[in-house]
């Protein structure tokens, strides 16, 4: 696994210093991912996947050497460069089934990289896409037990920015409830971005568990010492 500082840690920046969806080890053993904001999120809460993107009715076409990796939606009006490193997956019509990277996009097309290179060409007829951006993140939203979340960030992160989030190892979460020491615990306050402690005999299908608790939380609504554990 690739090694990062303490120092990169505590830093957020407005341009990526690696790929979104990079995982690093700090020095003390704790795991990391590299994620974007999509809103600004403060420390200490749990973030989930941004929203996917559906785009109905797309064409592809070839680069010099005859792959399948560019997929246009005309007048689609995209920033350029918004989707790098997302995953584009065919949901409907013709070349259904099929998912690649993508590399980069300009305001119309994205490019996937070659290794993912299409098999079937789509057809602007019938062809839809979804695009999803695992590592485009939000604080985790209220209520919902199960979505998917990522990573605890440990510092807060503004709007648009990069920054590394914990995945495994000792953090601070935000807590919605008083949390008991040994037990889980999952998104779902109230409050977005702040977890809650996990429900006795439920699995993973009903809730994501995101670790457990190493020192209670002092009141209600304040962070609280917890080892994260979110291997996926």
């Amino acid at each position: 696994m690739n090694q990062i500082t303490f120092q990169a840690i505590k830093n957020s920046s407005t341009a990526p210093v690696v790929n979104v969806g990079q995982r690093a080890q700090t020095p003390d053993g704790r795991e990391w991912v590299y994620v974007k904001a999509a809103e600004a999120i403060s420390a200490n809460q749990a973030v989930v996947p941004d929203a996917v993107v559906a785009v109905d009715t797309v064409s592809s076409s070839t680069d010099g050497l005859g792959r399948i990796v560019f997929i246009t939606k005309a007048s689609a009006g995209w920033t350029v460069g918004e989707f790098a490193e997302a995953w584009v997956y065919v949901d409907d019509g013709t070349g259904r089934g099929q998912a690649g990277r993508i590399k980069t996009n300009t305001t119309d097309t994205l490019e996937i990289y070659p290794e993912f290179a299409f098999a079937t060409a789509l057809a602007v007829a019938d062809s839809d896409i979804t695009i999803r951006e695992p590592f485009r993140v939000d604080k985790a939203a209220i209520t919902s037990k199960v979505q998917g979340a990522v990573g605890i960030a440990q510092i807060a992160i503004a709007d648009a920015s990069y920054a590394w989030v914990l995945t495994r190892g000792v953090g601070l979460i935000l807590a919605g409830d008083t949390f008991v020491v040994g037990k889980s615990f999952v998104t779902g306050d109230d409050t977005e971005g702040t977890c809650v402690v996990g429900t006795t005999a439920k699995g993973a299908f009903d809730e994501q568990s995101l670790g457990y608790c190493l020192v209670a939380n002092a009141a209600v609504d304040v962070a609280a010492l917890v080892w994260v554990e979110l291997d996926a």
